[in-house]
């Protein structure tokens, strides 16, 4: 395929592109001379032009002015493909954007589609893989979508950005064609946990490859109109000292900072114990109240609206991702048991008090005491429940 780096170790004999620029701005009274031979009379290269489109020339038939050419070497670059425009500014700090990333999402369902907006709108270049067909989709976005792994791989991408389901993660990982990426290519995940994830990539990838462990605490519902004050978790688990390194994580991370997240560094054994007792009790909440058929009323109060939201919210995501946050995090269990118990402390605490009130008032003989005709046996029930709850403590 015809590149810029052929073009300036091949094909320009006189200079290269950066002695060209210097020419211009330094050296007006020297002219170099480049001409050039267009297929099908056609104003700019093919894609696939072969080393001898571009050639310097002596011959006064073929003077050109030097802006004329620049004009057109800049116009031919940009019809180049986007594996060789990233190959060659990566080589000419002239043509490059130093802060310009290559993200590849692995996973590009709604929470792929959702992310890669921002970096679209930041100025990255996306690529995309996913099991199902989202290349529509990801056209409309302007994002690179690969059906097959192993042409996504051979586009270098700088970062591969796992939005798999927890489940899936481990397969999806040991499927892909790494040893087609850069040695020192850059893996993150966004899973709702980090511990699981974290031992996963330490695992599988080569110790070449940078390790950053990240956790958007949002999702296309709760960070749809903006990311303003969004807590962002990250751990850079494993990150090379070479200064590009360094460089690359810093702005991954800065994408996040631009949008407004609220930023908080933490391991990833910290960030799933408060997950436990936030994320997954959150959605444990809300599934219940699923489970009650919770439904809105004619008389809904600013708390009870409350419920109906976090029903809705975490309701809208998948039973698989719940069922994540409860294998892959040794905090789930001690959370769902104290929860438990909970309930039952609380049912403890309830009944005992309306029997105190209730004994008394059969004593005095309020004419209040009976509600309804089954109240006494009500009553006893009350009792025997107290009884099994304190036996169960």
């Amino acid at each position: 395929m015809f590149s810029l780096s052929s073009i300036q170790s091949n094909n320009i004999q006189s200079q290269s592109c950066s002695s060209l620029l210097f020419n211009h701005h330094h050296q007006h009274h020297h002219h170099s001379i480049i001409s050039t031979r267009f297929h099908h009379h056609r104003l700019l290269f093919p894609l696939r032009a072969q080393n001898s489109d571009l050639t310097t020339s002596t011959n006064n038939n073929n003077y050109v002015d030097l802006d004329d050419n620049l004009t057109r070497l800049d116009k031919f670059s940009k019809s180049l493909s986007l594996s060789n425009i990233e190959e060659n500014t990566s080589l000419n700090p002239l043509l490059c954007s130093n802060n310009k990333l290559k993200i590849a999402i692995i996973g590009f369902g709604n929470f792929g589609q959702f992310i890669a907006k921002s970096f679209i709108k930041q100025g990255h270049i996306v690529l995309a893989h996913s099991r199902s067909d989202y290349s529509l989709i990801a056209q409309s976005l302007d994002v690179h979508f690969f059906q097959d792994p192993n042409d996504l791989c051979e586009q270098h991408p700088d970062i591969i950005l796992l939005c798999t389901s927890i489940n899936s993660l481990e397969n999806v990982i040991r499927s892909l064609p790494i040893q087609k990426l850069k040695r020192n290519t850059l893996f993150v995940d966004v899973l709702s946990v980090k511990e699981f994830p974290k031992n996963i990539f330490l695992q599988s990838l080569p110790k070449e490859f940078d390790i950053l462990c990240t956790h958007p605490m949002f999702g296309p519902t709760s960070g749809k109109d903006n990311w303003k004050g969004l807590p962002f978790m990250y751990d850079k688990v494993r990150i090379g000292q070479e200064e590009s390194r360094i460089k690359r994580v810093n702005n991954f991370i800065n994408i996040f900072v631009r949008e407004g997240c609220r930023m908080v560094e933490m391991s990833c054994s910290e960030h799933d114990k408060y997950a436990a007792g936030s994320q997954f009790i959150t959605h444990t909440i809300g599934r219940m109240l699923q489970k009650l058929g919770t439904q809105t009323t004619p008389i809904n109060t600013k708390g009870y609206e409350s419920l109906l939201n976090l029903m809705e919210n975490t309701t809208s995501d998948s039973f698989d991702l719940y069922c994540g946050l409860f294998m892959y995090n040794n905090n789930s269990m001690e959370v769902l048991e104290k929860l438990d118990a909970a309930l039952d402390s609380l049912k403890r605490e309830l009944f005992g008090q309306v029997l105190q009130k209730l004994e008394k008032r059969v004593e005095k003989g309020s004419r209040l005491v009976l509600p309804t005709p089954n109240f006494s046996k009500k009553i006893e029930k009350l009792k025997v429940e107290r009884k099994e709850l304190e036996a169960l403590s």
